[in-house]
């Protein structure tokens, strides 16, 4: 399949602005902060069993307490707090202990995650078998295809999640990746003026 220069930074241009979708759909939910704005409790962490919201007392001093509580309610001891999470624990499903949510929906962003890390890891899989066909080391462009599709299903999830690292993690490749399509679908284009010359 012949891809040009413009289709590659078309397809690029797409899969980038899917975070960026996201993103504003979790923010015009309520679920993120928007920019510029520092972020007031709860503090909804993805769906994640526990929810804690983070308030000043009157004294301004910063108390931490789940989600939904009462003014007044007892502030908890390490152990009562341990004890009161493990009881949320057991009355959920075991899939959505294992996963670290509360509710279907969750479960489906999991799934998602997983997803993006099989094809970023499939990528892997894909140079080896390219590799192993020419008895030579070779990093075929489907490679960086898997990549770039991986890597912004990852960043989709981490911005779900709330997790920097792992955006941050996933996106610094990205330059990396466009800018190799970029020189493998130029030098097709180059190969093509030489020869008809």
């Amino acid at each position: 399949m012949k891809i040009s220069r413009p289709q590659v930074l078309g397809i690029s241009a797409l899969l980038l602005l899917l975070p960026m979708l996201v993103w504003w759909l979790l923010v015009s939910a309520g679920q993120l902060g928007k920019l510029g704005e520092p972020l007031r409790p709860p503090f909804n962490l993805s769906d994640r069993i526990v929810t804690i919201e983070v308030a000043p007392d009157e004294e301004g001093t910063l108390r931490a307490r789940f989600a939904g509580w009462e003014e007044g309610d007892p502030e908890l001891s390490a152990a009562e707090f341990y004890t009161e999470v493990l009881g949320r624990t057991r009355t959920l499903p075991a899939i959505y202990r294992v996963l670290d949510v509360t509710s279907i929906i969750g479960v489906l962003w999991v799934v998602f995650g997983f997803a993006g890390q099989a094809v970023f890891m499939g990528r892997m899989i894909a140079q080896w078998l390219a590799s192993e066909k020419a008895r030579s080391s070779v990093v075929p462009p489907v490679f960086w295809w898997m990549s770039l599709l991986g890597s912004s299903m990852l960043m989709v999830y981490f911005l779900w999640r709330k997790d920097l690292v792992g955006f941050l993690g996933q996106s610094t490749g990205w330059v990396i990746y466009i800018r190799n399509l970029w020189f493998i679908y130029g030098k097709d284009r180059a190969g093509e003026a030489t020869a008809s010359e």
